[in-house]
């Protein structure tokens, strides 16, 4: 095995075993007893090391756990419309600054000074999973880009079950909570344009936020196509990902993002610094799993979701 094959072996068993080292909750005695020993005789970890030409079981892991992630990415949409913080502690509290009235110092401050800040918790209180397995005689017949796009739906399930999530946050808000304090109607009915996302930009900026980003529908992306003020508004540059979803960025500032887990009808132009975040106390995390008389893997994801600054959300409707 020449140098560099082997570094990679060595890179791919590592970020797995440290990532499970990290987590609080799993440990070195987790990635010796649930990862290690029960890969020893998974028949889908044997099946990797087959078509790997390799006895290291670590290094297997790795390469599925690498398998899943790459996968993951390519529809990680609902990741860039949200703010992503990895947390090891079960809840984490944000504190929102308010304003407050400036005092003169020959004046001195009011005899009661109110707090200057309020607070939102946020939960961890999603935990999903999905599993690749396998019956023995189903492992041995099949050709291995079968097994490898089992292991890549059951990463690309969980990241569509997160998106989907994050856009129900964003789409539960109160109308009365979104920036201007109502939705913006679309100009022409059933049709989203460049003047709508003015609109909502403008008005989210005078709430005294910035737009960073765009969640629209592919239906709405079919619109704005049709539309010379949009496009010539827009730049790609390095920023496009047509695959994820990310189409890159206008001249005011905010990038378009498209999934079609989202209402056809409506797009929201969000403050993603300010609006909303998600908790990821563990990504995506691949181990060895048996159901019965079938083995394989299970995929999992934890993570928390809540929206701090409602108001740093434009909402547009009818569109």
């Amino acid at each position: 095995m020449d140098g560099i094959l082997q570094k990679a072996m060595i890179l791919k068993a590592t970020c797995l075993m440290e990532a499970v080292i990290k987590d609080p909750e799993l440990g070195e005695k987790a990635w010796k007893e649930q990862f290690l020993e029960k890969a020893k005789g998974n028949i889908l970890i044997k099946r990797v090391m087959k078509e790997y030409v390799t006895n290291d079981v670590a290094y297997a892991l790795g390469i599925i756990h690498d398998i899943a992630i790459e996968a993951a990415k390519k529809i990680a949409a609902g990741r860039e419309l949200i703010q992503m913080i990895p947390v090891t502690q079960p809840l984490v509290r944000f504190y929102k600054a308010k304003s407050g009235v400036a005092w003169r110092i020959n004046e001195g401050p009011p005899i009661q000074t109110p707090e200057h800040f309020e607070t939102v918790d946020v939960s961890v209180l999603h935990e999903n999973g999905y599993d690749a397995l396998f019956s023995q005689s189903y492992m041995e017949d099949i050709p291995f880009n079968v097994v490898e796009r089992a292991i890549q739906d059951s990463a690309q399930l969980l990241e569509e079950q997160l998106t989907s999530d994050i856009v129900g946050l964003y789409e539960n808000i109160s109308a009365t909570n979104l920036a201007g304090k109502a939705e913006i109607s679309a100009g022409t009915a059933d049709k989203l344009t460049w003047t709508d996302l003015v609109s909502a930009w403008t008005t989210l900026k005078k709430t005294g936020y910035h737009a960073d980003v765009v969640m629209v529908h592919p239906d709405q992306i079919a619109d704005l196509w049709t539309d010379d003020k949009f496009i010539n508004s827009f730049y790609f540059g390095n920023l496009i990902d047509v695959q994820k979803g990310v189409l890159g960025k206008t001249y005011l500032g905010f990038r378009i993002v498209e999934t079609n887990l989202c209402t056809p009808t409506k797009a929201h132009l969000i403050d993603t610094s300010k609006a909303a975040a998600c908790l990821i106390r563990r990504d995506t995390l691949i181990q060895p799993y048996m159901e019965r008389l079938c083995e394989g893997i299970i995929s999992t994801i934890r993570y928390g979701l809540g929206t701090i600054r409602e108001d740093a959300v434009a909402r547009i409707v009818n569109a």
